[in-house]
């Protein structure tokens, strides 16, 4: 067909003429089929004879726009709906109007072809062509792609107007009217290239959002799933308990800060989200136990009668007077003011006389929870502050651990034998609990496991040692210190007669009646059968005898009764006995006195020379303390020998050996020198030495007697060993006001400021 000659097609009662159908607003691309929409009322008054099958008419905008451009359709079928008149059929060419006349208002146009420019090569088309079979096939590979794309046909090369023409419209970011009213070729297939790509672009993105969406559902519904199958195992192992309602309660309930409210949600949150079974989640569900089963904020409610208290701590414990009145000035204090700081106590004194007793019984005397950690040993400083939360098995300290025991913020909290503390490379435990037992910094204490700030300041803290000699300084000025010494012999009586022995009754199911110990049999144990400090030994023979008199009261026996004739056949031979041999004097023994952690001590030292070649031989499991002062002790006998008594203390032929019994005993401390002089001068000089005298002091290399420690426990130590006479530095004169008068009335003092005194005293000089 020739450009611009009239297409003459179909007869019609005009000939050549052509209807137009205006105002559809989206081009109809030729080779495509057809279904256009009219108003029925419309059809019936204008284009009833003239729109009818196998009729044709021209669909344009061009009556608006001007452009006079639109596509020839034929009538396959007509279809009456309602008020809508449907045309189905197909467009053939997209023609030009050469001239519109209106007949009854009715257009009706002149039409002539208006083809497409080809101005492209056969390679150009060829690679268009590529470019859009492989996005077809792109997008029908996609999972989501349009069925639409399916059913493309192959693109066509050879007609590729026609192709475009039919497949275009099926790309949703192609626009129909500019494909239309394109006129060159190159245009056209640019214009399909590109909305194949942005198909493409939104498919991708389309599934990454799909994606992302499925796998938020997927990862809900397991969620949800793995929760109600969770809920499920909880109503049958728990009653129904909800695990998140329970914790989300526990946490709403404790009398904590905001801080630890989220910090405790958190965790919650964390430990929901994970694998059940999964180890992580077994260490933050012990976590939130443990901190949850902590008493935040909780205190019981305590006794502020100082009469009360005193009579509590008088049923408890006989004697320690100063320990009691150090009790009651903290309840008299406390009960004028709540919240008062106050010193830590530290209770000093050798096993056996009541450090951890009395403890309990300051909590029973205030009405408090009672919490005991023993320190023997430890060396790790996590012990002390916490493991950190990174691994399974990790828990709180000792402190914590002490006070999620008692169930309360203010329990009576017994810190026992803090001097056996270790160190080693996993950190110093007493560094630890220089925070615990600080009062103006353990409001705040942070234990490693708990990772959260926890009021220790209504804790009463006491503390337990035997020695001081061993706890660091920064420490000790943490605490007050209270000592407890050695018992009397009397003290030990009043004990064992009030306490230990119904304490022994009960253990044993024994009536009183029918099982009697004497109080001279008492005695006699004290005397014969124990040497120590404390009364420990003590109540372990007096429930030694009471579990035989168990045997013979189960035999028959009506009334069994001890007395101290009796004892050799409970208690075996006696341990000590008593002569006077001990204080008959000798050549070269001298009863000096020892402070060690169990007490005093009755520490003999000997010495002997005998021929030789200037050897000096020192036994007895000394350390380095007191090997200098053999060394000190030697010269210092030497020199007062020569110069003071003419004797030649020359030593070059002889052989001098001192000796200091009980060898497997470790010895060391600066409380010998005097003792060890006066026997080696005494060996030398071949002088007794008076046995009815024990001396304590350390000696400097000029003759100077040095005060020393532990007074009162070597005096008992003394009196325990039969001796009345004791020798002590001048400068510890004032330690015997703190000896127990009922001690000092049996005792007969010395007081020496230089070694020659004791020489002529001991030596008879």
């Amino acid at each position: 067909m020739a450009e611009n000659e009239p297409i003459l097609v179909g007869e019609n009662q005009f000939k050549d003429l052509y209807p137009v159908l205006v105002g559809f607003g989206k081009a109809i691309l030729p080779d495509a089929e057809v279904a256009l929409n009219i108003d029925k009322r419309l059809y019936e008054e204008k284009y009833t004879s003239l729109l009818l099958a196998g009729s044709f008419f021209v669909a344009t905008d061009g009556l608006k726009d001007g452009s006079g451009i639109g596509t020839l359709v034929r009538i396959d079928s007509v279809e009456a709906k309602q008020d809508v008149q449907t045309f189905y059929g197909h467009s053939l060419l997209r023609v030009t109007l050469v001239d519109v006349a209106f007949f009854n208002e009715i257009p009706f146009a002149k039409i002539v072809d208006y083809p497409y420019e080809k101005d492209c090569d056969e390679d150009t088309i060829a690679s268009y062509g590529n470019i859009i079979s492989s996005g077809i096939h792109r997008l029908i590979a996609a999972k989501n792609a349009d069925k639409v794309y399916r059913d493309l046909a192959p693109f066509d090369i050879k007609d590729p107007n026609k192709w475009i023409n039919r497949f275009g419209p099926a790309f949703p970011a192609a626009d129909t009217n500019a494909l239309f009213y394109a006129k060159k070729l190159s245009e056209r297939l640019e214009m399909i290239a590109v909305a194949i790509g942005v198909q493409l672009d939104q498919s991708k993105i389309r599934d990454e959002i799909e994606k992302k969406v499925q796998e938020n559902i997927d990862k809900s519904q397991r969620e949800y799933y793995l929760r109600e199958e969770l809920k499920v195992i909880n109503e049958e192992l728990y009653g129904g308990d909800d695990e998140r309602e329970k914790y989300e309660e526990k946490i709403a309930a404790i009398n904590a800060s905001d801080e630890v409210k989220e910090k405790l949600t958190a965790e919650l949150n964390k430990m929901l989200s994970l694998q059940t079974g999964s180890p992580e989640s077994f260490v933050c569900k012990n976590y939130l136990d443990t901190v949850l089963a902590l008493p935040w904020g909780k205190c019981s409610e305590e006794t502020v009668d100082v009469e009360a208290a005193r009579r509590v701590l008088d049923e408890d414990h006989y004697g320690i007077q100063e320990v009691k009145d150090r009790v009651l000035e903290y309840l008299a204090v406390h009960s004028l003011g709540e919240g008062t700081i106050t010193n830590i106590l530290c209770l000093v004194g050798p096993p056996g006389v009541g450090k951890t007793s009395i403890v309990a019984s300051i909590a029973r005397a205030l009405g408090r929870e009672y919490v005991r950690a023993s320190l023997g040993g430890v060396h790790d400083e996590a012990e002390i502050r916490g493991h950190r939360r990174t691994y399974i098995g990790s828990m709180p300290g000792r402190i914590i651990a002490g006070i999620k025991k008692a169930g309360t913020s203010n329990p009576v909290f017994l810190l026992d034998e803090i001097d056996k503390l270790g160190a080693d490379y996993k950190g110093d435990p007493s560094n630890a609990l220089l925070e615990v037992l600080d009062p103006a910094q353990n409001s705040t204490y942070q234990d490693h496991y708990i990772d959260l700030p926890f009021d220790l300041s209504k804790v009463m803290f006491i503390t337990t040692a035997n020695s001081l000699a061993t706890m660091s300084r920064p420490l000790l000025d943490r605490m007050e210190i209270i000592e407890l010494g050695s018992y009397l012999p009397e003290e030990k009586h009043q004990i064992a007669v009030k306490f230990l022995l119904p304490k022994q009754l009960a253990k044993y199911h024994l009536d009183a009646e029918k099982c009697v110990v004497t109080e001279d049999a008492i005695d006699a144990i004290i005397r014969f059968y124990t040497r120590e400090a404390g009364v420990r030994r003590l109540e372990q023979l007096i429930g030694k005898i009471l579990r035989k008199g168990a045997v013979a009261v189960c035999g028959g026996a009506d009334r069994v009764t001890v007395t101290a004739s009796d004892l050799e056949r409970y208690l075996g031979v006696p341990k000590f006995l008593e002569s006077d041999a001990a204080k008959d004097s000798r050549v070269g023994v001298v009863h000096g006195l020892a402070w060690t952690e169990n007490g005093g001590e009755l520490l003999d030292v000997e010495c002997l020379v005998m021929p030789g070649k200037d050897k000096k031989i020192v036994t007895g499991n000394l350390g380095n303390v007191m090997k200098e002062s053999v060394e000190i002790a030697l010269s210092s006998a030497r020199a007062f020998a020569s110069k003071e008594l003419g004797v030649s203390a020359d030593l070059s032929d002889k052989d001098l050996h001192v000796h200091f019994p009980d060898g497997a005993v470790p010895k060391d401390g600066p409380s010998a020198g005097c003792a060890i002089s006066t026997a080696i001068l005494s060996a030398i000089t071949e002088k007794p030495v008076r046995g009815d005298y024990a001396i304590t002091g350390e000696l400097s290399l000029v003759g100077r007697v040095i005060p020393i420690g532990g007074v009162k426990e070597k005096c008992v130590a003394a009196l325990r060993n039969g001796i009345d006479k004791v020798i002590l530095p001048s400068e510890n004169k004032k330690d015997v006001a703190d000896i127990p008068e009922a001690l000092r009335e049996r005792l007969h003092f010395t007081f020496v400021d230089t070694v020659a005194e004791v020489y002529r005293i001991l030596l008879s000089l």
